[in-house]
């Protein structure tokens, strides 16, 4: 319940105090019922998915029993708030958010359902909401703009502090020889494979996952160490990587389809600290309207991206 207090101060520090619970909604209100899964209408072709961050453990939801991933993504609900904050700052607009407030011990809101909810009744209710949601603002984001963005927030605990980019390809795969990436072969695969096809820069494949615009460099040019980026193209061998679950494997456009996908991994360090937690939820803000700004629509909003130098590649 913290979380729905929460909310309401942040409702009120974006200028709207007033909770709605019909289906109808404007910009920058949130549906906050008794649901487990709250959701912001935006007007950005931007979605921003919390699937692991959730506190709840209701008694009656029972803990998912098996050997599944249960640890929660700790503090991604707190950074997709100040995220908001930032982007309504910037942009004077609102991404799409949806969040899961139960624990993933309850649900896990990145698997199928059989995993995700272990055969419980209620979890599965959840699910449904949750992944509902998702589908129906795909839906009106392709009405509205033809195509979009689809963040699916996550915490990593690997060793090394970093952001970590999924794009539904392995380390394995982002090691692969140049070329061989930009032949088309592995876009075909990629959770951002509308993008590749359909990009305003004629950039390639590697141009976009790791090149001066891509969003793993825009990270790394507000201190966020980020891979794959122009500095770190891709993981060692030895090291561990995320390349991106269910969700952006099911709501990017690798199976078809105009909204692309990417996972983005906070690690706990990051996370846990209070200063670097905002300053991440501020960078991450900032780099998100910037790589729509330079790939997708360059005149869809009031920031100011002076200090990128966009090509024209339109020759």
């Amino acid at each position: 319940m913290c979380q729905k207090i929460s909310l309401v101060i942040l409702l009120i520090i974006l200028g709207s105090s007033r909770l709605i619970l019909s289906q109808e909604f404007i910009a920058g209100e949130m549906d906050s019922d008794d649901s487990y899964v709250e959701y912001l209408q935006g007007d950005l072709p931007l979605i921003i998915s919390v699937p692991h961050g959730g506190y709840m453990k209701p008694d009656d939801i029972p803990e998912r029993v098996g050997r599944f991933a249960k640890n929660q993504d700790i503090y991604t609900i707190e950074i997709a708030y100040r995220m908001i904050r930032k982007i309504h700052e910037l942009s004077g607009k609102y991404p799409y958010v949806v969040i899961n407030h139960l624990h993933r011990t309850r649900l896990d809101a990145n698997r199928n359902i059989e995993e995700a909810a272990n055969g419980n009744k209620k979890a599965e209710k959840v699910w449904y909401e949750y992944h509902n949601r998702i589908k129906s603002i795909r839906e009106e984001i392709i009405n509205e703009y033809g195509k979009g963005l689809f963040i699916d927030l996550h915490g990593h605990r690997h060793k090394i502090e970093r952001i970590e980019l999924g794009y539904a390809l392995s380390g394995e795969e982002l090691r692969l020889d140049e070329d061989l990436l930009n032949s088309g072969l592995a876009g075909e695969f990629s959770s951002i494979k509308n993008l590749l096809a359909d990009n305003i820069r004629a950039l390639s494949f590697t141009e976009v996952i790791r090149g001066d615009y891509s969003l793993g460099s825009l990270l790394m040019e507000k201190g966020q160490v980020t891979v794959p980026s122009k500095e770190i193209p891709f993981p060692r061998s030895s090291e561990p990587f995320f390349r991106g679950g269910y969700n952006i494997s099911t709501y990017g456009s690798s199976g078809g389809g105009t909204i692309d996908g990417i996972q983005i991994e906070i690690d706990l360090h990051t996370r846990s600290d209070k200063e670097l937690q905002k300053k991440v939820a501020d960078d991450i803000a900032r780099s998100l309207l910037e790589f729509l700004s330079i790939h997708y629509f360059p005149d869809i909003m009031n920031i100011s991206v002076k200090e990128i130098s966009i090509p024209d590649t339109s020759y």
